[in-house]
């Protein structure tokens, strides 16, 4: 074996070249055997599996998942680490093996790659590369070392070739140096920059996320998912990632300017606060120099109006006292004559009697047609209550209330009679029936005899049911049988048994029995001629026999149904005579209330009569009564009007003197309010002096009046306090004894209000002058920081423009990329539709709006289109066609996907569960389709098979490989049989019989 120097102390890139796959060993990667397994290198790879039952359990996922990641697949998210590597090490409890192996700590993939026109030894030997991938169960997950020759395990056995496969490891050097290659640099190191494995993967050993686009029908796909699908084939995935991340990275320097641009804000918000507060208190300042001239010039007003008011107050006050005066002597008078009119007793009893009398009258005329309203009401009632009971009382017919009553009376004891009757034929009814019931079931005669001895076992009938008579022989014969017709026919030692039925007969032998009867007879109802016994039969019916018997109670049950019958139909008759009489009763009745009301209507006619009459009588008194009544009334009301006169005079008096007093009363508190001592202590000077200030006012200020500088003082030095201490400040800014007055003049009504504004000056005006030269300091500190705060905002708005800027450029190439890699695969696809029996195709692929989430990916969509005919125009994918045609372009589209990714370097197309989705009348054109693509456009694919695909493949495929495991007792798999193609045999052997022969140097 030739020896290659080893690697270089930094990391190869691209380090497979233009070399394909010509072998695979694997080492404790599921239960596959380590035996090696060749690799052509295009056309369709077929892995078939033989388990313990079928092809499932033999590895196949395993194996092309191993290949996957020697070819670094993407799906494996190498980047992060390839964490699911670890799940195709051998695992003991998964194997059913974990009282017999322990799980596997690290395994080895090792593929040997070659040039793909390498066939012979020497070519081989002087161009392999031999990849080595440690697989571990803890992290790192997957570690690469190579060699420039071949440098595989070898020996006879499973063991030997595992036990190997660690020093051969060692042997390698690592491939950076002091460290091995990770995951993440695995396919930069050995493939470049270049795709060189595609897989759909769709099993528990390492599942896609992709869309297989041959694991279900095409036109059930979405146009995302098959856009997902086709990224993944042609590494465009990579490129959506990236622009992803381009995103994600604007968002995140937009969110860094958005905070920049929030906290800038939030300082200038609080620092405007602050320089408010110095702008306010500035104009304070201004504001409380106008206030104190203005509340000077007000004293002044003050002060001479004051003294003006007191002198004019003093002489309204007198003048009031005067008038007081008059108004009292006033009052005195018109009190007593409002006494005087008031006072008149006799006046007030003669209109009362009259008044008094007359309502007397009225109200006994009005009880009078009351009762008349009320009698006539009832009279019409009973009228109509008499024509009711006349029209019963025609059901009398002419019988008078005793006569009915004791009809009813006759009628119920003929009802009683006809009752007792019926019970006595019910109970005839019931006897007759048990009779019947009894002859039928023959226990009419001597029942308690025959009960009595068949219950001791003896056998016993009646005498009459075992004599039969003919109709010729009754005459004769049932006179003799009269006084046997209850004896038992039994053995004579039933006797004893009979003691407990007193007057029991047995007869023990009926043949002497009648015998004997016949020798005693006569004739003529002679029985017993010795004894002179004679006896009377004639019955209707046969006293012997049971039929005779029956018939004889069948017509005693009838004649009790017809007395039955009669006694019904009497006690009917009685009831319909009692209804008869019960309506007689109610008819006299009727009658004679019908004459109780007339009665009554009599009697209330009369009563309104004399009601009429007492009305007469009542109308004279009433009209002179009425008279009076009305006289008085007008008398009452003439002195009413002339009390309410003098009591108005009396009561506009009193108001008068009241609001003299009120006047006089407010004039005083007017003089005491003006508080001139006061005003001159306000004004501190002289009324002379006030005078002279006022004269250097203008003229709008001279005309102003006292209210009007009250108004103005008042707003000038609210006005200068809300510029010192806005409204909203936290109370704890003002000082203490601002809060005291601010209580103070709280309500805008009052004194307090206008007197503290001289307090509302000072204690502002000290506020300001303490803090006059704070504020200089600190507006000068504020514009420092807005400088450096602007200067760090500006910064982060530039980053974010070039953030912009980049992912915007990103996004145009990375759309320029897509819309180039689509074209490709939409051209590969029309050609490869075209080269194997189609009439060609393309692929629609709008581009998208990038979403403004930065978690959301840009997602594109594909709608494949095809003609379904020469010339037609293409039609889209979601049309229903055939499944066949569906099934040959999901082929195609992945074919084309997979050349499109490749650029010029071999490729591996991994599938697994191959032609899952076709029917058996497809799946033969889906395999030969895959091998004619690989063939011809340099792709090696290769598909695990379920056991209905194995016999399509075999014929159809360069290399056929079969995984075995027979039983589940075996831990690994037995070697693969592997099988080349007719045009592949001899490589496949070659390329077997190199590997089995390595041995190191020694």
């Amino acid at each position: 074996m030739t020896t290659a120097p080893a690697p270089p102390d930094g990391p190869a890139e691209d380090l497979v070249g233009s070399r394909v796959l010509a072998g695979v060993q694997m080492v404790n990667i599921s239960r596959l055997s380590t035996h090696p397994v060749p690799i052509t290198a295009r056309g369709l790879i077929t892995v078939a599996g033989q388990g313990p039952s079928d092809s499932n359990g033999a590895g196949k996922s395993s194996f092309i998942a191993g290949l996957s990641l020697l070819h670094a697949d993407e799906q494996w998210r190498l980047q992060s680490g390839a964490q699911a590597a670890a799940e195709l090490l051998f695992t003991a409890e998964l194997a059913g093996q974990e009282s017999m192996h322990a799980n596997a700590d690290r395994g080895y993939i090792i593929g040997v790659f070659v040039p793909p026109a390498a066939d012979s030894y020497d070519e081989l030997e002087a161009a392999a590369l031999t990849v080595w991938l440690r697989i571990n169960r803890q992290s790192p997950h997957v570690e690469l070392r190579w060699a420039h020759r071949l440098h595989v395990p070898y020996g006879e056995t499973e063991n030997e070739r595992a036990g190997g496969a660690d020093a051969l490891w060692d042997a390698l050097p690592k491939g950076n140096g002091r460290t091995d290659i990770r995951a993440n640099r695995l396919a930069r190191t050995l493939y470049g920059s270049t795709v060189r494995c595609v897989s759909f993967l769709s099993t528990s050993v390492r599942a896609s996320l992709t869309a297989n686009l041959l694991a279900q029908p095409l036109n059930e796909l979405s146009p995302e998912r098959i856009f997902d699908a086709v990224g993944a084939l042609t590494g465009l995935t990579r490129e959506i990632e990236l622009e992803q991340k381009a995103r994600a990275q604007e968002y995140e320097q937009a969110a860094k300017a958005e905070q920049a641009q929030e906290e800038y804000e939030l300082w200038d918000g609080r620092m405007r606060v602050v320089e408010q507060g110095i702008a306010d208190r500035q104009r304070a300042r201004t504001l409380l120099a106008g206030a104190e001239d203005s509340w000077r010039a007000r004293c002044a007003r003050y002060l001479v109006d004051g003294v003006h008011e007191a002198d004019r107050i003093a002489t309204a006050v007198a003048a009031q006292e005067s008038r007081l005066d008059d108004l009292e002597q006033q009052v005195a008078g018109a009190s007593e004559e409002v006494d005087r009119l008031s006072d008149d007793q006799a006046f007030e009893q003669s209109g009362r009697a009259r008044i008094t009398a007359y309502e007397d009258l009225k109200a006994a005329e009005k009880a009078l047609h009351d009762e008349h309203s009320q009698n006539v009401g009832k009279a019409e009632t009973l009228t109509e209550q008499i024509g009711r009971l006349r029209e019963e009382a025609a059901a009398a017919d002419g019988r008078t209330e005793e006569q009915a009553a004791a009809e009813v009376q006759a009628a119920e004891e003929q009802i009683r009679a006809a009752q007792r009757a019926k019970g006595r034929t019910e109970h005839a009814v019931g006897v007759a029936a048990e009779a019947l019931a009894a002859a039928e079931r023959g226990e009419d005669v001597a029942v308690a005899q025959v009960r009595l001895l068949r219950e001791q076992g003896i056998t016993a009938v009646p005498l009459v049911d075992v004599i039969s008579l003919a109709e010729e022989e009754r005459a004769e014969w049932e006179t003799r049988l009269l006084p046997y017709r209850h004896a038992v026919v039994a053995p004579a030692e039933a006797v004893p048994l009979l003691a407990a039925l007193p007057g029991s007969l047995l007869v023990e032998d009926v043949d002497g029995f009648r015998a004997a009867l016949a020798d005693r007879a006569g004739k003529d109802g002679h029985i017993d001629t010795a004894a002179g016994v004679h006896g009377v039969a004639g019955f209707a019916e046969a006293l012997t026999g049971r039929a005779g018997r029956i018939s004889a109670a069948r017509a005693g049950r009838e004649r009790a149904g017809a007395d039955d019958r009669a006694a019904d139909e009497a006690a009917e008759q009685a009831q319909r005579a009692r209804s008869r009489a019960e309506e007689h009763l109610r008819g006299s009745r009727a009658e004679a209330a019908a004459t109780r009301v007339q009665n009554d209507i009599q009697r209330l006619r009369a009563r309104n009569a004399a009601v009429d009459d007492e009305l007469r009588g009542l109308a004279g008194a009433l009209r002179t009564a009425k008279d009076g009544y009305e006289a008085a009334l007008g008398e009452r009301n003439a002195r009413a009007r002339q009390i309410e006169a003098a009591t108005t005079v009396l009561a506009n008096l009193k108001r008068e003197r009241e609001n003299n007093r009120a006047r006089w009363t407010e004039l005083r508190e007017q003089r005491a309010e003006l508080d001139l001592p006061r005003l001159h202590a306000a004004w501190a000077g002289t009324v002379e002096t006030a005078e002279q200030h006022l004269t250097t006012l203008d003229e709008v200020e001279q005309r102003r009046s006292p209210a009007d500088w009250d108004e103005l003082c008042a707003r000038q030095a609210d006005e200068a306090r809300a510029a010192c201490f806005p409204p909203g400040d936290p109370e704890q800014n003002r000082p203490e004894e601002l809060r005291v007055v601010d209580e103070q003049r709280r309500d805008r009504r009052s004194a307090a209000y206008v007197r503290l504004i001289p307090d509302v000056l000072r204690i502002v005006g000290g506020f300001l002058t303490e803090h006059e030269r704070v504020d200089r300091d600190n507006a000068t500190q504020i514009e420092q920081e807005r400088a450096g705060k602007t200067r760090t905002l500006r910064g982060a708005q530039a980053a974010l423009e070039e953030a912009r800027l980049a992912s915007e450029a990103l996004r145009a190439t990375t759309a320029k990329a897509i819309r180039t890699k689509l074209r490709q695969v939409s051209e590969e696809f029309d050609r490869l539709d075209q080269t194997y029996g189609g009439y060609g195709g393309s692929l629609d692929f709008p581009e998208p709006e990038a979403p403004a989430d930065p978690k959301k990916p840009w997602q594109w969509t594909i709608t494949p289109r095809w003609r379904r005919g020469e010339g037609k125009p293409p039609s889209s994918y979601r049309l229903r066609g055939n499944t066949a045609q569906m099934d040959d372009k999901a082929v195609k589209l992945v074919c084309a996907a997979a050349l499109a990714g490749a650029q010029d370097r071999p490729l591996m197309l991994v599938l697994d569960e191959l032609g899952r989705n076709l029917g058996s009348a497809h799946r033969r054109d889906a395999v030969a389709l895959f091998e004619n693509i690989g063939r011809d456009r340099a792709i090696s694919v290769v598909g695990a098979l379920q056991d209905d695909m194995e016999r399509y493949a075999i014929g159809a495929s360069s290399l056929y490989i079969k995984l075995r495991r027979p039983s589940d007792v075996m831990p690994y798999n037995q070697s693969p049989v592997v099988i080349g193609s007719e045009a592949d045999t001899a490589r496949v052997q070659l390329l077997t019989d190199w590997m089995t022969s390595f041995r190191p140097p020694t």
